[in-house]
């Protein structure tokens, strides 16, 4: 098992909000590692000493057949000529030999690099988007973060946002291609729980990952970031054993990864990073929306909240609500809820609501009076009259498995925590901070008192 750490315990509410969470980082992580974080370089360096490219295997290593799909080949909607054709071994820029694949989406694929203009080994991952992305909307929200680089120097949820270093564009065959410069991370949160016993983790764990995710929501938050699009995917464990890097170049030598060679490209398989726990790393910031009021759909259809589902205005409380039901995806094989029918929306959202509604009680009527899609669900007092059943009502506490905590007490706690975060009203969500103070994460302190009082 590989355990998730947090930096430092406890924290005094009587401080200003900032100071309220400052002993959870060094103070070398304050004032060195934070200063820089989302400060671009310039990709232009002064070439006085330079290694060489290295020649790496034309064979030796497996030749998947040409009609099995593999890796980004399937994804839903993929298109091979929007993928720029990267090979291992390749120069870019005439800097970054790439040297193994990280992963891919449905947007890039991941390639870890050596920097040839540096003298000692030095690796990067580039993040290679798809030509048909013209506008990178998480460009424009690194930019905002670089421009708030001073706010957040000393926000001990910074080193649980992924830092973004510089980007440039790299001309492919069928269009250009924007690439980011990225430090190299370990693998997912969902990589990482599929190799667990019954792919469910812990207690430790969770209270862990859960506690890392709310300090990275509250450094995003404080800027008026919200991420959108939270899931296990998106968490990765940053590396601490750098040695790692090398491993993987080295590896590309004594046994080349399996790959699938094609007219005018090879697809490589990725290979998964593990290199000791390091903060618990939210990324991807490709559904992120500068600003505090927002419209429109987002999140993952299974995570998202009411609000979106009935096309109300939205906010960061979205992510306090796509963190509670990605965490309890962390300890529990069933969903809370889930996507109830792939081809009708209408009828989804309809089954969505009427779980919700099962699960946490009618909305009340101040949620009611916010959109006229809500006429079609309930009636003025909250009563279900929707194209569907509703559900058995059945309380979130009864639905946490005595195998993932065996105390009744703790059982009661968390669904204390998941109610909260659960709210109809967003308003009445915790912030990150204040779900991050509650006393499931904290324990039974006079700091989580102070904000929760006795529950």
């Amino acid at each position: 098992m590989v355990a998730v750490t947090e930096h430092g315990q406890r924290i005094s509410t009587c401080l200003p909000r900032r100071a309220m969470l400052a002993p959870h980082l060094s103070r070398s992580v304050r004032t060195s590692h934070a200063l820089r974080l989302f400060t671009a370089r310039s990709s232009s360096v002064a070439m006085t000493t330079r290694q060489r490219a290295r020649q790496f295997p034309s064979s030796g290593f497996e030749m998947i057949d040409p009609s099995q799909q593999v890796e980004e080949e399937r994804l839903p909607r993929y298109r091979q000529k929007d993928y720029y054709p990267m090979s291992i071994g390749q120069v870019v820029e005439d800097r970054y030999q790439t040297v193994g694949k990280l992963g891919f989406g449905t947007s890039s694929t991941v390639w870890l690099c050596r920097d040839l203009t540096k003298e000692q080994a030095t690796y990067w991952a580039l993040k290679v988007h798809v030509h048909t992305l013209t506008h990178s909307q998480e460009l424009q929200v690194y930019r905002h973060l670089e421009s708030k680089a001073s706010e957040l120097s000393d926000h001990p949820g910074l080193p649980h946002v992924r830092r973004f270093e510089d980007h440039f564009s790299l001309q492919g065959p069928d269009g250009e291609h924007i690439v980011f410069i990225m430090t190299p991370l370990g693998m997912s949160l969902a990589t990482l729980q599929g190799m667990q016993s019954d792919r469910v983790f812990q207690r430790q764990l969770v209270n862990s990952a859960l506690g890392q995710m709310l300090l990275g929501l509250s450094c995003l938050h404080d800027v008026d970031i919200i991420h959108s699009d939270l899931h296990s995917d998106n968490l990765l464990v940053a590396i601490t054993e750098t040695d790692v890097l090398s491993m993987v170049e080295e590896n590309e030598f004594k046994t080349p990864s399996a790959r699938k060679v094609l007219e005018g490209r090879t697809i490589h398989v990725s290979q998964y990073l593990l290199g000791g726990a390091g903060p618990l790393t939210i990324s991807d910031l490709g559904q992120a929306r500068v600003g505090k009021e927002h419209r429109g759909n987002a999140m993952p259809v299974q995570y998202r909240a009411p609000e979106v589902i009935l096309d109300m205005p939205w906010g960061n409380a979205i992510d306090i609500w796509g963190a509670a039901l990605l965490t309890w995806d962390l300890f529990e094989q069933q969903s809370l809820f889930r996507i109830y029918d792939e081809h009708s929306p209408e009828q989804n959202d309809a089954q969505h609501l009427a779980a919700m509604t099962a699960l946490l009680g009618p909305p009340p009527p101040e949620f009611l009076q916010r959109s006229e899609l809500t006429q079609k669900y309930w009636n003025m007092n909250g009563q279900w009259h929707g194209p569907v059943p509703l559900p058995p009502s059945q309380s979130l506490e009864s639905r946490i498995s005595k195998a993932f905590t065996a105390a009744a007490e703790d059982r009661e706690l968390l669904a204390n925590l998941l109610e909260r975060c659960l709210a109809w009203l967003p308003e009445e969500r915790p912030d990150a901070l204040q779900a991050y103070m509650h006393p499931w994460l904290r324990g039974d302190t006079p700091e989580s008192r102070q904000v929760w009082g006795n529950g």
